[in-house]
């Protein structure tokens, strides 16, 4: 079991990046942005997500340092899978690392896997908030065992702002590739999570159009016309 009992509370506008619970860690990739999760369970933490800190649409984060800077990539939780190892899915597998035969055996653990897709980058500053958030595809790729921590919504929030404080959603296009047949649904919870974060009028306008412009594109490709 691992330490790190960490803080963030959902529904809270925390603007730092630091004491954010930890809710899994990179196991594989599907592609440059596409990324699989494991979910941490009680024996991995002894504080383990619970199902509302890491469900669909929650915005999550890795910390990289790229030579002397921290940074974070944003990305987004668009899929979740359970695995059951009752059900046959797991193979033989090492039992010990110290017994180096290969051991026929099952995986005991029933696990949740999600899916992340990345959104973008932020630089950390000092204080621990975010900087100069850029929404362009990330230049780096994630590793194996890197640990994801849920966003919190003061974060969520700046990575949504451009330095004139003006809303910004770069990333759709590339976010409805990755998430095929989920792509309108996770960008439809992310637009309402934002609703909370950018209550202005002029905010709240230009939510209305990307929720009716991903609405009428979904009816469209699934053949329903209105």
């Amino acid at each position: 079991m691992s330490d790190a009992p960490t803080t963030n509370q959902p529904g809270t506008q925390n603007d730092r990046v630091d004491d954010c619970l930890a809710i899994g860690s990179i196991v594989s990739s599907n592609s440059h942005i596409d990324y699989t999760v494991e979910i941490y369970n009680e024996t991995d933490r002894e504080r383990a997500p619970a199902p509302d800190e890491c469900g669909f649409g929650q915005p999550v984060f890795v910390k990289k340092t790229i030579g002397v800077d921290e940074y974070v990539v944003m990305g987004v939780i668009y899929d979740t899978q359970l695995v059951d190892p009752d059900q046959g899915r797991s193979g033989p597998r090492l039992a010990q690392g110290d017994q180096p035969q290969f051991t026929p055996g099952y995986v005991e653990e029933r696990t949740k896997f999600a899916g992340v897709a990345l959104l973008g980058t932020a630089v950390i500053g000092d204080d621990g908030t975010i900087e100069s958030p850029t929404q362009q595809m990330p230049r780096w790729t994630l590793a194996v065992e890197d640990i994801v921590e849920r966003c919190p919504d003061g974060v969520t929030r700046d990575f949504h702002t451009t330095e004139d404080g003006r809303l910004q959603l770069a990333y759709i296009e590339r976010l409805l590739d990755v998430a095929g047949p989920l792509g309108a649904e996770v960008t439809l919870a992310l637009v309402e999570r934002l609703r909370e974060s950018f209550p202005a009028k002029e905010h709240q306008r230009v939510l209305n159009v990307i929720e009716k412009d991903i609405r009428w594109q979904s009816s469209v490709d699934r053949g329903v016309m209105r």
